[in-house]
């Protein structure tokens, strides 16, 4: 289980505080949710926590090692993952090369998450000619190939119809079962509250709530997360 220590930690722009001084202590276990307005922060503070914001003051740690020298021990999943002008196998084995992941160990891993992705069919079809929802599956399958501790994701069903979304949620409850965690941010709330065992809630820059979903959903505290539970905040 991955541990994620933030001690103090925000983010400016020019004269811009978009991430106020925030502090966190966080066992990553099954799906931490994290939600807010448009220009809350969420894709910020995802960035900050996997160490990719430069000149943010305070510190961010995974398992007391820096966040920006740890990254091969998480996957990054964006919302619109870069593909590659080869195969879908290709796509996802780049991220094994560039992890150094032994070559010999490569078509084992491969085998394993275009199974988990259900792409095993379209490994030799070049990626650019997937659908939205089977690049975003890849992209998972990329994250997932390095065998992380934690992936992180920034909107993964964003724009998907619900098949194909419902396929990656699939996807995603089988990897927590399998014990790795994930960090989510979501504009999608049906979803988060069908997924998310835990859920951190930013409004304005801030970190207004840190709660388990079942408290944030049925009980929020802040009247920021009240109204944009009530749809009265987006």
């Amino acid at each position: 289980m991955a541990h994620l220590q933030i001690k103090k930690a925000s983010y400016h722009a020019e004269k811009d505080e978009l991430l106020k001084p925030l502090t966190l202590d966080l066992q990553c276990q099954g799906i931490t949710a994290i939600l807010g307005p448009n220009g809350a922060g969420k894709s910020l503070f995802l960035h900050l926590c996997h160490g990719m914001l430069d000149n943010h003051k305070g510190v961010v740690l995974w398992d007391n090692v820096p966040a920006a020298q740890s990254r091969d021990r998480r996957g990054f999943m964006f919302q619109h993952p870069a593909i590659l002008r080869r195969s879908v196998y290709a796509n996802v084995e780049f991220a094994l090369s560039a992890h150094g992941v032994p070559r010999v160990e490569h078509p084992k891993r491969l085998e394993e998450v275009l199974k988990q992705a259900r792409l095993s069919h379209k490994a030799k079809t070049p990626a650019a000619a997937l659908s939205g929802g089977e690049i975003r599956r890849m992209g998972l399958a990329r994250a997932l190939a390095t065998r992380p501790e934690v992936i992180l994701m920034d909107e993964p069903a964003a724009g998907l119809d619900p098949a194909s979304s419902a396929a990656l949620e699939q996807m995603v409850g089988e990897i927590v079962a399998s014990g790795t965690g994930i960090l989510m941010v979501s504009h999608d709330l049906p979803q988060a509250r069908r997924l998310a065992d835990h859920v951190l809630f930013f409004d304005a820059g801030c970190l207004a709530e840190n709660a388990p979903s079942e408290q944030f959903f049925t009980g929020p505290e802040t009247e920021a997360a009240k109204a944009y539970l009530e749809g009265r905040l987006l």
